[in-house]
């Protein structure tokens, strides 16, 4: 960054890195300091420039506005700087602190120059160069900052600075400035110093008075700042003339820790002003926005900038994210595709060990329909089948072609009726009406044929009568009748056929019917006692 300290004879232009010094330069106030000035500024067109006063002609008052926020804050001060500088380009409003009464105004310090001549050309060269310059600056409101810097307590403070302008006296009230002046003609005599620092001790004392800042019996703390401790014996005379407390303040302490070379400060002692405000002790901005339009047009820029960037940064790590989901996604989807493809293969081979089956898939829908149907019942048709199951394994020979379940009170129902099966909500009313739904008939109708049947009906009928009597031998079954055989033994049936047709009797099936009624689970064995 570029600080400048512009006085009425020339501007001392510094630049600064890091907040560390790095060079320096003084031009006088003329047309070639200004054309050097030009020359200057276009080695840094990037660079923020902070311009610091240092004005003979200032001007402060202390007012006191109402506590407002927000716009009305901002219209109010305006209209006090209107009411007391109107035509002033450059003046402030330097915040001091909150009364304590009951209405808790706001205190302010209204600082502006009264004749800023001096300044103008050097602001000229600015704004034809298209620097940025972020404000402008009033010497006096950094003396307050190095008050604070240096940490001095006393609540009147009358802080003398001899600097390359003048002598510069800036009153503070509890590390407050309160007002600043510039005396620009100081003797280069010693001999004549210690007397003409205590005139205008005195004259700036008596000011105070007159402007009520302090009363004859106020202790003026008294502080002679100076590189090298040469105010040590005016501080002396001071305090033996007028009885004011007095103190030299060696500057060489804070110059070292700032990085400031000792005899560059007791060259330009406006140095340590501007190390103070390149450290980041920004103070009150006097300049218009006018002034400051290129600056803040550049900090817009680089506000965008750096959004942009980030918004850029933010976007290739969703975009980084989005992309390594996406390979995650696809070398998942692989890998499943593979896992597929291998189940697919190991099944393969384990069906071929599978016996073959004529089931299609739309009769095995069906079946899981009639088993969700099923499953609605009070009962389920399991015992009926489990009996059916058992018989015919020990009679292998008995193909079962169609078996129907029938849960009834009528034990005399006929498989040719049209019989409606009760439903859920049917049977659960005739439950509250008369029975318990569990205790209803259960019995079947079972069709079946004899397996290789090849005409020998004797045979066939032997099967039929043994598979009977296997279901007969359940303990499950209290009866078994048989519906119809699978050849017809009536002597008064008429013989019907031709032996030459020998294929179509082969061909036959052995067809018969029974009819299996089951007994009620409490007729079954218990604890293994069979029931009488």
């Amino acid at each position: 960054m570029l600080v400048l300290c512009a006085t009425s004879q020339n501007l001392l232009a510094g630049l600064w890195h890091a907040g560390k010094l790095q060079g320096s330069q003084t031009f006088n106030n003329d047309d070639a300091g200004h054309a050097a000035f030009a020359d200057f500024l276009l080695q840094y067109p990037a660079k923020p420039v902070y311009l610091i006063a240092d004005a003979v002609e200032e001007d402060y008052r202390l007012e006191s506005v109402p506590h407002t926020t927000g716009t009305a804050k901002h219209e109010l001060i305006t209209r006090k700087l209107n009411q007391f500088y109107r035509g002033l380009e450059y003046r402030t409003a330097h915040f001091i602190n909150r009364a304590q009464d009951k209405r808790k105004d706001d205190r302010y310090l209204f600082v502006a120059l009264n004749n800023a001549d001096f300044l103008q050309n050097w602001v000229k060269v600015i704004k034809s160069a298209n620097a940025q310059l972020v404000g402008v600056y009033l010497l006096p409101m950094l003396s307050q900052v190095l008050v604070k810097q240096l940490k001095l307590m006393a609540p009147h403070i009358l802080l003398c600075e001899r600097l390359s302008s003048g002598l510069r006296q800036t009153y503070l009230h509890n590390g407050r400035l309160r007002m600043s002046r510039l005396v620009p003609n100081v003797p280069a005599a010693a001999s004549q110093l210690a007397y003409f620092y205590l005139v205008e001790v005195e004259k700036t004392r008596l000011y105070l008075i007159s402007q009520r800042f302090i009363t004859q019996d106020t202790q003026l703390n008294l502080v002679l700042a100076s590189i090298d401790g040469s105010t040590q014996h005016i501080s002396q005379g001071i305090s033996q003339e007028q009885d004011i407390a007095c103190t030299d303040l060696n500057l060489s302490q804070i110059t070292k820790s700032l990085n400031l070379p000792a005899n560059l400060i007791a060259q330009m002692p406006e140095l340590l002003h501007m190390q103070l405000l390149a450290s980041g002790h920004v103070v009150d901005n006097m300049a218009p926005e006018a002034l400051t339009k290129t600056y803040d047009f550049s900090k817009l820029k680089s506000a965008i900038k750096v959004a942009t960037s980030v918004l850029g940064v933010l976007g290739l790590l969703v975009a980084a994210g989005i992309f390594y989901q996406g390979y995650t996604y696809q070398t998942a989807f692989n890998d499943a595709a593979q896992d597929t493809v291998l189940q697919q293969r190991r099944y393969d081979d384990a069906a071929k060990n599978f016996p073959e089956t004529t089931i299609s898939a739309e009769d095995l829908k069906v079946a899981v329909e009639l088993d969700k149907t099923i499953a609605a019942y009070p009962k389920s048709p399991r015992r009926m089948m489990q009996v059916v199951s058992r018989a015919l394994e020990q009679v292998p020979e008995v193909q079962l072609d169609r078996l129907r379940w029938v849960l009834t009170n009528d034990i005399n129902v006929k498989d040719e009726d049209k019989l409606i099966t009760l439903s859920v909500s049917t049977l659960s009313a005739t439950a509250n009406q008369a029975t318990d739904p569990t205790k209803l008939n259960e019995l079947a109708f079972v069709t079946a044929q004899i397996s290789g049947f090849t005409g020998d009906y004797r045979s066939a009928l032997n099967s039929v009568h043994k598979f009977s009597e296997k279901l007969k031998a359940d303990q499950n079954v209290a009866a078994v009748e048989v519906l119809q055989e699978p050849v017809n033994v009536s002597s008064f049936v008429n013989l019907q056929g031709s032996t030459t047709d020998e294929q179509a009797v082969q061909t036959q099936p052995a067809l018969f019917k029974l009819k299996v009624i089951l007994k009620a689970p409490a007729n079954l064995q218990v604890a293994g006692v069979k029931q009488p």
